[in-house]
């Protein structure tokens, strides 16, 4: 008897910790738009948040491999998704960056950018290039934030840029490659991020940089700081995977 009562108590520890250690489902009214880039072909990507902000193909971007099934392959010259009526998250308010990227060589890439080119008011995802290498950075004129893993190395790696709720600095940023925190590096200043000028642009040089040159895939932007835990689910998983469950977890 005491054998059976033991052997259901370890199994309950052991259902216990696997249940906290399972990541909480993705809330869907937190994303703002996403894309997996299935369609394959044309010159449209559809949005899979249900928000309806399908994305315009511009210039030298097309449907190529990707991370998970197709992508875009963009050709560094002049290739950009524009995400059409969208001007992305503004001020202070709390957000989360992420999507796959394959490099085609080190130059400071242009991920995902919004906002003017006012002090505090810009916000671009981009490349911050050290030589051959460059490191995942979030600038927003005046201050910068960027990690310490090499992204241009020819291989995919997945890219999250994350900043809190009551946060108020680009220095307050995390960020992530691989599902991995990146040490901090950059000068501080206050975020004040504009969403009035600029729709939100993957891929475009716009005020400063270079094009993006290499293979792109499961963009998305969530208005929300996702926990690291939602951040590798998404990588491991898929995106399509991790938004399939339709909890309001979050």
């Amino acid at each position: 008897m005491r054998q059976i009562v033991f052997g259901l108590l370890v199994f309950g520890i052991f259902l216990m910790s696997a249940w906290l250690a399972f990541p909480a489902p993705i809330d869907v009214k937190k994303v703002e738009v996403a894309y997996l880039f299935e369609e394959g072909k044309g010159k449209k990507a559809k949005d899979a948040s249900g928000n309806r902000r399908d994305g315009s193909l511009e210039g030298g971007v097309k449907y190529g491999k990707g991370k998970f099934g197709k992508g875009l392959v963009y050709n560094g010259q002049d290739g950009n998704l524009i995400v059409k009526g969208y001007h992305g998250i503004g001020g202070r308010d709390p957000r989360t960056v992420l999507y796959w990227f394959k490099s085609a060589g080190a130059r400071d890439h242009s991920w995902v950018k919004w906002g003017s080119g006012e002090l505090t008011k810009k916000y671009y995802v981009r490349g911050h290039v050290d030589g051959t290498k460059c490191y995942l950075r979030i600038e927003n004129a005046g201050g910068n934030n960027w990690g310490d893993a090499n992204v241009c190395d020819g291989k995919w790696h997945h890219h999250a840029v994350v900043f809190p709720a009551g946060a108020k600095n680009v220095q307050d940023h995390k960020i992530y490659v691989d599902g991995k925190l990146n040490a901090k590096f950059g000068a501080a200043k206050e975020l004040d991020t504009d969403i009035k000028t600029q729709e939100v642009a993957m891929g475009a040089k716009l005020l400063h940089h270079t094009f993006m040159h290499g293979s792109f895939d499961e963009p998305a932007i969530f208005n929300v700081a996702l926990p690291v835990s939602q951040i590798q689910l998404i990588m491991t998983q898929g995106l399509a995977s991790a938004l399939n469950d339709k909890s309001t977890a979050i």
